[in-house]
């Protein structure tokens, strides 16, 4: 039985596929499964995923095919369900493991009994235009008011122990954004949080996924200011919250005219902006900013940043960012 379970899930990134599977199977460390599941992608994913694992024929990889969606939260609960390690991996799909990142991350867990959950620093590598950024959070000593206010990991570079995922009930097929954050918040009640301060992760950041995406970035919001309300509230409120987030979707909970949702609006429209990504910063504004005096100044602002004769000033705020 393999010490670690490496879980990756898939929905149309099957181009990225046998990156992300080779850099998770070349690791240092040899005890592992790596179970990855397509979730009835309409693309070729699965075509292409059933072709590496009769190429690579290592018994380490297993495939698992959905015959329908279940959405990436659900498909990790279940695959977390057939794993058998005694420490579970998350690996982004398309992300890129470096060699020794779950040899790092299990030696942690071995010599800590009291440490139930580790990350890394990882690199955020923008598809487009490679550009890249070196991320050095730090999860130790970090408590639970820490973590609301301050998520120190990406998720796709954590290892957590299963006995740490099934003492706290695992994810919660209810959040299908911050699903990872929603876990962390029940974990730091139990069991202590660290990083490994050196880069074992590249994350591959693309303008459609959560972060830049100008209609998955709201709803994402939404549910990460969810999960801060949720992991606050007595227990018969926090299952209310969530039985109406079920039903009613994540804008019942959190409006629009929020004050904190306002302001996660503003930084990623200024954060899309300075990537480069204008289209986003516009529709953002466009659609997601409550007041029109505050949208008409912005796009004025974000046209002026974006021009021509504003190019010093982006690669200086870029080079001040560590955007390279």
């Amino acid at each position: 039985m393999p010490k670690v379970s490496v879980i990756t899930g898939y929905y149309n990134r099957g181009e990225h596929l046998e990156r992300t599977i080779l850099s998770v199977l070349n690791q240092t460390y040899r005890d592992l499964e790596l179970i990855v599941f397509d979730d009835a992608s309409p693309d070729d994913s699965a075509n292409r995923l059933k072709e590496i694992a009769s190429r690579l024929s290592d018994p380490r990889l297993k495939v698992v095919l959905h015959e329908r969606n279940k959405g990436f939260v659900q498909g990790m609960i279940d695959a977390i369900a057939m794993s058998s390690g005694e420490y579970v991996a998350v690996q982004g799909s398309g992300d890129i493991s470096l060699p020794t990142r779950i040899e790092k991350q299990a030696a942690v867990l071995d010599a800590s009994p009291e440490i139930g959950l580790v990350g890394c620093w990882y690199t955020n590598v923008e598809t487009e235009t490679n550009a890249r950024r070196l991320r050095q959070p730090n999860a130790d000593a970090m408590d639970f008011e820490a973590l609301m206010k301050n998520n120190a990991f990406s998720h796709g570079e954590v290892m957590y122990r299963r006995s740490a995922y099934d003492a706290v009930g695992g994810y919660r097929a209810a959040f299908r954004n911050s699903q990872d954050i929603d876990l962390w918040l029940r974990m730091v009640k139990v069991t202590k949080m660290s990083t490994i301060p050196e880069n074992l992760y590249d994350r591959y950041i693309r303008f459609d996924g959560v972060t830049y995406d100008p209609l998955k970035f709201p709803i994402a919001t939404r549910y990460s200011m969810i999960t801060r309300k949720v992991a606050r509230a007595a227990p018969d409120e926090a299952e209310e919250m969530i039985a109406k987030l079920k039903s009613e979707g994540p804008a019942s909970i959190i409006l629009k005219s929020d004050k904190d949702f306002q302001k996660r609006i503003r930084v990623a429209a200024a954060r899309s902006l300075v990537w480069g990504n204008v289209e986003a910063f516009h529709q953002l504004v466009a659609d997601q900013i409550s007041s029109p005096v505050e949208q008409r100044l912005l796009l004025i602002l974000g046209k002026i940043f974006s021009s021509p004769p504003a190019a010093p000033l982006r690669k200086v705020v870029r080079a001040y960012l560590g955007i390279t």
